[in-house]
C-alpha cells in the first residue's frame, strides 16, 4: 500500500491534452533534431501552421522565420539548469488570408525537458495592435511630410525661375539696344548700368537658390472659376512676346499657330499656366540651333486644348526620354538648370486633370506637349 502511494506521488497524472489549446498556447518539446507538439494545437496555430497538428517531427523555425534567430539563444537555456527561461520580443505573422497575428516565444527547461512555448504576448493584444497601428500612422505621416518638402523645394526653385525669366528678357532687350546702336551716346551709360544691375540681380538669385531652403507658402490655387479661366492662346502669346528678345539674341524665331476662331479657355490658373509655358519655351530655346524656328501650336484634341512646343534642335536621347519629367532630370546633351522645370510642369498639369508628354519630331528636334480640359460649367474656386 505504501509503495502504491509512493508511486502515485512520483508519477502525477498527466495534464489534459486540451489544456494548451484552451490557454491558446502551443507547447513543443525539443527532441533529436526536431520538435513534437504536446497536447492539442490551438486554433490559431492550425491557421498559421496547419502541418503542426499532423506531423510528428516539427521544425518551427521553418514556419516562423523569427524563431531561427531566437532559438540560437534558446539553446543556452535548454543546456542549463531546470527553471531557466527566456522570452522573445513580440513579432508578427500573416496567415494565408492576410490577417496579422502577434506572437511571442518562451524557451524553458523544466524537469529536464526542453520546451518551446508559442503564445500571444503577455502585453494586452489590443495594446500591441494599437502600437503597431500608431507606427504605421507615423510612417504615413513621415511620407506625407517628405512629399510636402518636395513640393516646397520645387516651389522655391519655381520662384527663383519666375524671377530669372523677366530678368533674362530685360537683359536681352538692353543688349539688343546696345548692339544695334539704337541708344544715343548719352544713354549708353544708363544701358550699361541697367545691364550691370541685371547681372547683380541674377547673381543674387543664384545665391538665394544655393543658400536658402526656407519655409514657403503652399502652392498657388489649383483652379479658378469658369469666368476667370485663362485663355491659353493669350497666355502663349504673352510668353512668346516676353521671350522674343532672348530668342532674337539666339537668332531663333518664335511663331504661334492657332485657329483664330477657336476658343482656348482651359481649367487652370493663370500664373502657374504661364510658368509652365515659360519652362517649355525656355527649354526649347536652350536646346535649339541658331537660325531655326520654335513653333508654339494650339489645337483641340478630344474636347481638350493641346499646346505643343516644337524646336529644331538635337532632340532628346532615347535613353533619357522616360525620365524627362522626373525630379532633377535633364532633357538633352546640353546641361540645363536645376532639373525641376519639367518636373514642375508635370505636377501642375496633372493637378489640373491634364496630361503632358514628349515625342521626337519626324523631321528632327523635339516636341513637348500638354493638354488641359476646358473649364466645366459648375467649376468654382478651389484652393
Amino acid at each position: 500500500m505504501k509503495r502504491t502511494m509512493s508511486s502515485a506521488r512520483l508519477q502525477p497524472p498527466a495534464l489534459p491534452q486540451s489544456l494548451p489549446a484552451l490557454l491558446d498556447v502551443a507547447v513543443l518539446e525539443a527532441g533529436n533534431g526536431a520538435f513534437r507538439l504536446l497536447g492539442k494545437a490551438p486554433r490559431w496555430l492550425r491557421t498559421l501552421w496547419p502541418e503542426a497538428a499532423a506531423a510528428e517531427a516539427l521544425h518551427p523555425e521553418s514556419a516562423f522565420s523569427y524563431l531561427a534567430y531566437f532559438m540560437e539563444e534558446a539553446r543556452a537555456v535548454w543546456a542549463g539548469e531546470d527553471g531557466e527561461m527566456l522570452r522573445s520580443d513580440p513579432w508578427t505573422e500573416l496567415d494565408r488570408e492576410g490577417h496579422e497575428w502577434t506572437l511571442q516565444a518562451t524557451a524553458m527547461r523544466l524537469e529536464g525537458r526542453r520546451l518551446l512555448l508559442i503564445s500571444f504576448p503577455m502585453t494586452d493584444f489590443e495594446t500591441v495592435r494599437r502600437l503597431l497601428q500608431e507606427a504605421r500612422n507615423q510612417g504615413l505621416q513621415h511620407h506625407r511630410l517628405l512629399k510636402e518638402i518636395d513640393k516646397r523645394e520645387v516651389l522655391l526653385h519655381c520662384i527663383v525661375h519666375d524671377l530669372s525669366t523677366p530678368l533674362a528678357g530685360i537683359k536681352g532687350s538692353l543688349t539688343l539696344l546696345r548692339d544695334d546702336g539704337q541708344v544715343r551716346p548719352e544713354g549708353e551709360g544708363l544701358v550699361r548700368i541697367g545691364l550691370n544691375q541685371v547681372e547683380k540681380m541674377q547673381r543674387l538669385i543664384r545665391e538665394i537658390l544655393a543658400t536658402f531652403s526656407a519655409e514657403v507658402q503652399p502652392l498657388l490655387p489649383t483652379l479658378v472659376s469658369r469666368d476667370d479661366a485663362p485663355d491659353l492662346l493669350r497666355a502663349l502669346q504673352d510668353v512668346a512676346a516676353s521671350m522674343r528678345p532672348v530668342a532674337m539674341l539666339k537668332d531663333v524665331r518664335l511663331r504661334v499657330a492657332a485657329d483664330p476662331g477657336g476658343t482656348w479657355k482651359v481649367a487652370a490658373e493663370t500664373t502657374r499656366l504661364e510658368r509652365v509655358l515659360f519652362n517649355l519655351v525656355e527649354n526649347a530655346l536652350r536646346h535649339t540651333r541658331p537660325g531655326t524656328e520654335i513653333l508654339l501650336r494650339l489645337e483641340e484634341v478630344d474636347g481638350c486644348v493641346r499646346v505643343s512646343v516644337e524646336d529644331e534642335g538635337e532632340g532628346v536621347p532615347e535613353e533619357l526620354a522616360p525620365s524627362l519629367f522626373e525630379k532633377f532630370a535633364t532633357g538633352g546633351p546640353r546641361p540645363g538648370k536645376a532639373g525641376l522645370g519639367l518636373y514642375f510642369c508635370r505636377l501642375t498639369v496633372e493637378d489640373w486633370g491634364g496630361m503632358i508628354g514628349y515625342e521626337p519630331r519626324p523631321e528632327g528636334g523635339a516636341r513637348f506637349w500638354f493638354r488641359l480640359p476646358r473649364p466645366s460649367a459648375g467649376a468654382g474656386d478651389v484652393s
